[in-house]
């Protein structure tokens, strides 16, 4: 059995996976290697290096009020998981695929979330806890405040999608 094999529990579920739905940042962080690179659903710079990665997980698993995994699967050294939870009493979902390396460790995330409304709540409750810890209180409260009109402005767009796809048979 390869390392890789071993990295997954009793259910087939990768400890990266089991460490999101159990919101034990800990565990989560244990999974990853040194030189983790994660790619943001909300943004295009990427998040390099256990530490900073492991910084910014600890603001998702504190933003998420709730979460779950809710499909998970394997090919090779490729791991990918689906999730769903809310944060700031907004539905999100997503997936992550994670590339594991030799022994297991996650040496590459990449995070795609939907719907626009959700993801934005990510850059206003995740993205303001990282600038906190990283930047201090005054960025943090900064981001925050500057990005706060966003999940409410894209969540306009549902209703007139919905009213969109009834239609009326017209034009």
């Amino acid at each position: 059995m390869s390392a890789v094999d071993e990295s997954a529990n009793e259910t087939g579920r990768h400890a990266f996976a089991a460490a999101i739905r159990a919101r034990d940042h800990g565990a989560l962080v244990e999974t990853l290697a040194p030189d983790v690179v994660l790619h943001s659903a909300v943004t295009a710079a990427p998040f390099e290096g256990k530490e900073t990665v492991g910084e910014l997980y600890a603001g998702v698993i504190e933003s998420f009020e709730h979460v779950d995994v809710v499909d998970d699967f394997s090919s090779g050294e490729t791991y990918a998981f689906f999730w769903r939870g809310r944060i700031d009493g907004r539905f999100v979902e997503g997936a992550d695929r994670l590339r594991l390396d030799a022994e297991g460790k996650v040496r590459e995330i990449t995070v795609l979330a939907r719907p626009r409304s959700g993801l934005s709540t990510f850059l206003t409750a995740i993205g303001a806890r990282f600038a906190r810890r990283r930047r201090g209180k005054p960025v943090g409260a900064l981001l925050r405040a500057t990005a706060r009109p966003l999940p409410p402005m894209f969540a306009l767009l549902d209703p007139v999608t919905r009213w969109l796809v009834r239609g009326t048979g017209g034009h």
